[in-house]
């Protein structure tokens, strides 16, 4: 699959408590967003607010329990580009058979230009931003927010 990047961490839970942390809204709100719209659920779009960096909206794709989780989102809409297109957010959960588990989030769909380039590289913080967010607050109980 051609990607623009993908980032990891292990975590020290098992594969079922990282996946309800990150399609569960109320879960989400204690180490990610201020607030959700919903929790992620094929199909449904949600609109996820931060105090600092407003309102960003995702279209849940696809959703297979615990293995992964499909994202898309407009680059216009994200105030990352000029002209909109679809860029695909892919959060992957590996079991690694000691009650903890790799998750991997990927982008795809970034245009090689100086905006796509920009965008997918700011992207690519946040999402290990909040993959080490998530990682800290499961495993201690603590927000870094």
């Amino acid at each position: 699959m051609d990607r623009n990047y993908t980032v990891s961490t292990r975590i020290n839970r098992p594969v079922s408590d990282v996946y309800q942390a990150v399609v569960d809204r109320e879960l989400m709100e204690k180490y990610f967003t201020t607030r959700s719209s919903g929790s992620l659920i094929e199909g449904a779009t949600i609109d996820w607010f931060w105090e600092h960096w407003g309102t960003n909206q995702v279209s849940v794709t696809e959703i297979d329990e615990n293995k992964k989780i499909v994202l898309t989102l407009d680059s216009k809409n994200w105030a990352k580009t000029d002209q909109g297109y679809d860029v695909q957010v892919i959060f992957e959960f590996e079991d690694l058979g000691d009650n903890s588990t790799q998750l991997s989030i990927s982008e795809k769909g970034w245009k090689l230009d100086a905006d796509g380039l920009k965008a997918s590289h700011e992207n690519c913080g946040g999402w290990q931003h909040m993959a080490d967010c998530l990682k800290v607050w499961i495993e201690h109980g603590i927000d870094l927010r």
